[in-house]
C-alpha cells in the first residue's frame, strides 16, 4: 500500500477554508422537511434537579443506570427524543440509543435511514437520484460517550446536551433539529460506566482509592476501542450494526486524555495517513474539527490543540470501519482531572498543558488549574459545534460521504492496483478461512465464489476458489484488511501499523493485479464448512483430528469437559492414503467420543477422520481435565483478553488468585499456569494494596516472597509455565532459564505492531499444526537467545526478509534470533513466547502455540504400543497409572 505523509500544519490551514466554504455553500439551502419547532414543554427536569447536582460539580458522578433513567424520562416527556433498548452488554447491562431531532424528522426516521441506505447503495443509485436523495434526506450524526470508562467527563456532559436539545428553542436548535437526527449511545461501554462510578461512589468518604483498579470492560478494558476489524466484543458488534442500518455522515467519539497536554484535541489528526481512507473523509474530519476549533475560541475556551494521533492508519484505534464506508470520524480528546472528579493542579503555579503557541496549538491554556466542570464545558461545545457542522453542511455531506465514497471504489478500484484477492477453497485451516470470510460479511464486502476452473495471476484455481474484488463499494476496506502493508520507519505509529487479517489468522490470500475471466456467483452468506462423521471403527480403531486449525482448541477443549481419553503423535504417519503430521489428535473410538467430537467439529468446520487402527508412533496423552491457571492481575488488558480466548474455547481454567497461594502448593490447585504479557514481578509479588483497594479485589493482592518461591516450587515440582511477552523476563527471574534477550532499544530496534515471518520446528510438540514458515505478532517486546543446549526452539526468525507486514527497524538485531523457547526446570517445564502470540485475540494463527503447551505440558509421554493399543497413562481422574 502507499502512503501519504500530510503535515499538521498544512491541513489545518487548508481544511479551515474548506470548512468555511462547506458552510457557506449548504447554508443557504432549504429543503422542504425544515420547520419552526415549537417551545419544548417546561417541566423537564434538568440536569441538576433529576440528579442533585450540576453536571461538572466537583466529586459527584452520575452513575450510568441513573443516566439511562433520565433519558427514558425526557424521550417520555419530549416529542423532539426517543430512546431504544440495542440490546444486553457482555455483563447484562443495557446498551442503549437516544435519537433526537425534530419531531416530524422522528417520525419519518424509518423513511430517512432508508434514503441514506439507499444513497449508501451505489449499485442501485444513480447519481441523480443520489442527488435527490442528499437533498430529501436528513445526516445522522452519531454521538457516542464513554467507550473508556475511566473518561468519566462526556459521560455527564450528554445529560446537559440531550437536555438543552429537548427543551431550548432557539436559532441553534432549530438549526440542529430540523437539518440533523442526533443517535446518541450513551454509553459504548456500559459495564465499564456501572463499573467505574459505582465504585467511585462507593469509595466516597473512604481512604479506598477511587478509581476502579480493574479492567473496566470484563475482557478487554482500555482495548474496547480497538475490536474494529475482528469485531469479538458484543459492544463493538452493536456499534457495528448502528453504523450499517442508520448511516451517520459522521460520528463523534467522545474521548479523554492524560492531564498534562492540551486541553483538548480535535482533527485534523497528524501522521501517516492510508491511501485506502477517502481523501473527502480526511477533508471532512478535519473541517468539522475546525469548526469545532473555531467555536472553541470563539467561547475563550484556550489549548485547542490538532495535528495529533495517527488515527487514519491504526484500524484497531477508534475510527476503525467508519472511514471506509463514508462516515467521518470526528475525535475530540479532552485533558482529564485528579481521581476522575477532582481538580487537576500544577505543583507550581504554572499553566497546565503546553506552553508554546504553533500552528497545531494556536492559544496555550494559561491556567493552573483544571476541572472536570472544565472537561463537561469543553466537551458540550465541541459537541454543539460537530452538530451545527453536520447541519449546515448535510446535503453535501450525505451526497460526499454516503454516496460518493462507495461509488468512487465500485467504479475506480484501489489506489494499490490490486484488482482482487484470490482466496484457494483448499486452506490448512477451514475454520480461519470462514472466520476471514465472516468478518468480510459482516462489513458488507462482496464476496464471489467459482462455479468452476479459471486461472489468476498465473496460478490455477479450482471450483470453490473465493473472489473479493476491490472494484466494489467496499473496495479500500478490501484492501486494507486483505492486503499487506509498508509502514516507513521515519515516522513510528501511534499504536499498530498493520491489520492483514489473512496473515493474522493464517489463510492464503493472493493479490491479483491484473483482471481475470472466472464463472462466479455471489455468496449471499457466508457459512461453516459442512462436516460430517466418518463411519465408527471398529474396537481397535480410533478418530483423527489434524492438528493444524486453531479450531481444535475448542474441540480439544469439549473432549477435556467430558474426561475423554485423548493422545497426539509425537511424529507423522501415513493412514488410508493420506498423510498425517505430528500433533494429530486420536481418540479412541467410543459412543461419547463420537458424540463429543460430532458437535465440537461441527462448531468450528474441523473435520474428523477415522482409522481402523491406531497409527503405531510415540505420543502423547493429553492429562484428563487439565488444570489452567491465567494469572491476569488487575487490569491487565492482555490477560483480559487471553481470557476472552478461553471462555470462548471453553477452557477449563481459573483466574489465579491471592488466595492461591494461601495453603498447599499450587500443583495442587493447577497444572498450568499463563502469564500474559505484562506480568511482572513485583505484579505478581506487591498486588493491589489492601490499604487501598477492599476485599473485592482481594484476588489481586500480591502474594508476598512466600508466594514468590511458592510459584518457583509449582515448576519445579512438575508444574508448566506458560509467559507471553514480556512476561517472559518475569519467567527467567522467576527460575533462572537459560535465555538472554537479543534486542536493542526503540532507537535502534522498533516494530511496534507489526507481522515478522517466523520459522518453526514442527517436530516440537509447542509448535505441532503449525506450517513451516508463517509471520508472528510482535509489538515492542523481546527476542531471545538460549545460553545452554537444553532449551529447545520451538521457533525463530529467519535470517532475512524478516517483515511480513508493518515496519521494522533494525532487522539485522531479530534476524535468526529465538522466539518461542521450551525449557526443562526440575521436573516441569516452562515455555516463553518473546511475541505476543495472543495480542488482543487477532493473530490466530498462532494460539496453537500456546494451546498446544497448555494441554502438552502436563501432558505424559506414550511408547508407540501404548498408542497403537489406546492404552492410556492416564487415569480418567488424571492420575498416573502403574
Amino acid at each position: 500500500m502507499r502512503l501519504t505523509k500530510v503535515s499538521g500544519a498544512v491541513a489545518v490551514a487548508s481544511v479551515a477554508l474548506l470548512g468555511t466554504s462547506l458552510v457557506a455553500s449548504s447554508a443557504t439551502a432549504e429543503a422542504p422537511y425544515r420547520t419552526t419547532l415549537p417551545a419544548a414543554a417546561g417541566d423537564i427536569a434538568t440536569p441538576e434537579q433529576f440528579f442533585g447536582f450540576e453536571m461538572g460539580t466537583e466529586g459527584k458522578l452520575a452513575a450510568y443506570s441513573d443516566v439511562l433513567d433520565y433519558m427514558k424520562t425526557i424521550a417520555d416527556q419530549s416529542d423532539r427524543v426517543t430512546y431504544e433498548t440495542v440490546g444486553e452488554t457482555t455483563m447484562g447491562n443495557e446498551y442503549a440509543t437516544v435519537f433526537i431531532s425534530a419531531p416530524e424528522n422522528l417520525e419519518r426516521l424509518d423513511e430517512i435511514v432508508a434514503m441514506n441506505q439507499k444513497l449508501s447503495d451505489p449499485r442501485s443509485t444513480s447519481e441523480p437520484e443520489a442527488r435527490a436523495l442528499a437533498q430529501d434526506s436528513v445526516p445522522i450524526y452519531h454521538l457516542e460517550a464513554t467507550i473508556h470508562s475511566t473518561e468519566v467527563g462526556n459521560g455527564q456532559a450528554i445529560n446537559d446536551i440531550v437536555h438543552r436539545l429537548a427543551t431550548e428553542t432557539s436559532d441553534f436548535t432549530d438549526e440542529v433539529l430540523n437539518n440533523a437526527v442526533i443517535m446518541l449511545v450513551p454509553s459504548q461501554n456500559p459495564d465499564g460506566q456501572e463499573l467505574v462510578v459505582d465504585h467511585f461512589n462507593r469509595t466516597a468518604g473512604t481512604d479506598l482509592a477511587r478509581v476502579y483498579p480493574d479492567l473496566y470492560h470484563k475482557y478487554t478494558g482500555h482495548d474496547d476501542n480497538r475490536d474494529w476489524t475482528m469485531f469479538t466484543q458484543i459492544e463493538a458488534q452493536y456499534r457495528l450494526e448502528l453504523t450499517k442500518k442508520y448511516r451517520p455522515v459522521m460520528t463523534h467519539i467522545m474521548h479523554q486524555q492524560g492531564n498534562s497536554g492540551e486541553r483538548i484535541f480535535v482533527p485534523p489528526y497528524g501522521g501517516i495517513t492510508s491511501e485506502n481512507v477517502p481523501t473527502n473523509m480526511n477533508a471532512s474530519t478535519a473541517a468539522v474539527g475546525q469548526h469545532a476549533a473555531r467555536q472553541l475560541a470563539a467561547e475563550g475556551k484556550a489549548g485547542v490543540g490538532t495535528g495529533d494521533y495517527h488515527v487514519f492508519w491504526t484500524l484497531e484505534q477508534p475510527v476503525g470501519f467508519f472511514p471506509f464506508t463514508g462516515t467521518g470520524a470526528f475525535l475530540t480528546e479532552i485533558a482529564s482531572v485528579r481521581d476522575l472528579a477532582y481538580p487537576q493542579t500544577s505543583d507550581d503555579g504554572s499553566p497546565l498543558g503546553p506552553q508554546q503557541a504553533t500552528q497545531l496549538l494556536i492559544e496555550p491554556y494559561e491556567k493552573d488549574t483544571w476541572t472536570l466542570k472544565d472537561i463537561v464545558e469543553y466537551a458540550e461545545t465541541a459537541t454543539y459545534a460537530g452538530m451545527e457542522y453536520v447541519a449546515q453542511n448535510g446535503e453535501k455531506l450525505l451526497y460526499d460521504n454516503l454516496f460518493s465514497v462507495p461509488q468512487e471504489y465500485m467504479e475506480d478500484g484501489v489506489d494499490s492496483g490490486t484488482w482482487a484477492f484470490v482466496v484457494d477453497a483448499e486452506q490448512r485451516d477451514p475454520y480461519a478461512t470462514f472466520e476471514m470470510l465472516q468478518r468480510l460479511d459482516w462489513t458488507q464486502v462482496e464476496i464471489d465464489r467459482a462455479t468452476g476452473p479459471f486461472t489468476a495471476g498465473g496460478e490455477q484455481y479450482a471450483a470453490g476458489a473465493y473472489v473479493i474484488k476491490t472494484e466494489q463499494p467496499r473496495g479500500n476496506w478490501v484492501d486494507q484488511v486483505l492486503g499487506t502493508d509498508e509502514y516507513p520507519v521515519d515516522d513510528l505509529p501511534y499504536a499498530e501499523a498493520t491489520t492483514s487479517l489473512p496473515i493474522q489468522l493464517g489463510v492464503d490470500v493472493a493479490a491479483v493485479d491484473e483482471s481475470f475471466e472466472a464463472p462466479l456467483e455471489r455468496v449471499e452468506s457466508v457459512e461453516l464448512p459442512e462436516v460430517s462423521m466418518p463411519a465408527a471403527p471398529g474396537a481397535d480403531g480410533a478418530y483423527l483430528v489434524r492438528p493444524e486449525s486453531y479450531g481444535t482448541i475448542s474441540m480439544v477443549a469439549a473432549l477435556q469437559r467430558r474426561n475423554i481419553t485423548t493422545f497426539r503423535t509425537a511424529a507423522g504417519f501415513s493412514d488410508s492414503g493420506t498423510d498425517y503430521p505430528a500433533g494429530t489428535y486420536v481418540v479412541p473410538a467410543t459412543p461419547q467420543a463420537r458424540s463429543v467430537l460430532a458437535d465440537a467439529s461441527a462448531e468450528v468446520g474441523v473435520p474428523v477422520a477415522a482409522t481402523a487402527v491406531a497409527p503405531k508412533v510415540e505420543g502423547i496423552q493429553l492429562k484428563p481435565r487439565t488444570r489452567v491457571g491465567l494469572f491476569r492481575g488487575a487490569n491487565n488488558m492482555p490477560g483480559g483478553w487471553d481470557m476472552w480466548l478461553m471462555d470462548q474455547y471453553g477452557i477449563n481454567y481459573e483466574v489465579v488468585g491471592a488466595q492461591d497461594f494461601q495453603s498447599g502448593q499450587l500443583n495442587d490447585v493447577y497444572d498450568t499456569i499463563v502469564l500474559p504479557q505484562g506480568i511482572s514481578g513485583d505484579d505478581i509479588v506487591e498486588g493491589l494494596d489492601p490499604e487501598r483497594y477492599d476485599e473485592e479485589f482481594a484476588w489481586a493482592y500480591g502474594v508476598g516472597e512466600k508466594g514468590w518461591k511458592k510459584l518457583r516450587r509449582f515448576v519445579r515440582n512438575g508444574g508448566t509455565l506458560l509467559a507471553i511477552g514480556n512476561s517472559v523476563a518475569t519467567a527467567q527471574e522467576l527460575v533462572n532459564l537459560p535465555i538472554e534477550p537479543v534486542l536493542p532499544g526503540r532507537s535502534d530496534f522498533a516494530t511496534g505492531g507489526s507481522l515478522l515471518n517466523q520459522e518453526f520446528d514442527t517436530d516440537q510438540m509447542v509448535a505441532w499444526g503449525m506450517p513451516e514458515e508463517w509471520p508472528v505478532w510482535l509489538y515492542n517486546t523481546q527476542a531471545w537467545e538460549p545460553t545452554k543446549k537444553k532449551v529447545e526452539v520451538a521457533s525463530r526468525y529467519p535470517e532475512s526478509d524478516v517483515l511480513a507486514s508493518g515496519y521494522l527497524r533494525g532487522e539485522e538485531y531479530i534476524a535468526g534470533a529465538g522466539n518461542v523457547l521450551s525449557t526443562k526446570v526440575g521436573q516441569g517445564t516452562v515455555v516463553t513466547y518473546g511475541s505476543e502470540v495472543t495480542f488482543r485475540s487477532l493473530p490466530r494463527s498462532t494460539f496453537n502455540l500456546v494451546y498446544n503447551a497448555v494441554y502438552g505440558g502436563p501432558a505424559t509421554e506414550v511408547s508407540k504400543t501404548q498408542l497403537k493399543r489406546l492404552q492410556p497413562a492416564f487415569a480418567p481422574n488424571g492420575r498416573l497409572l502403574p
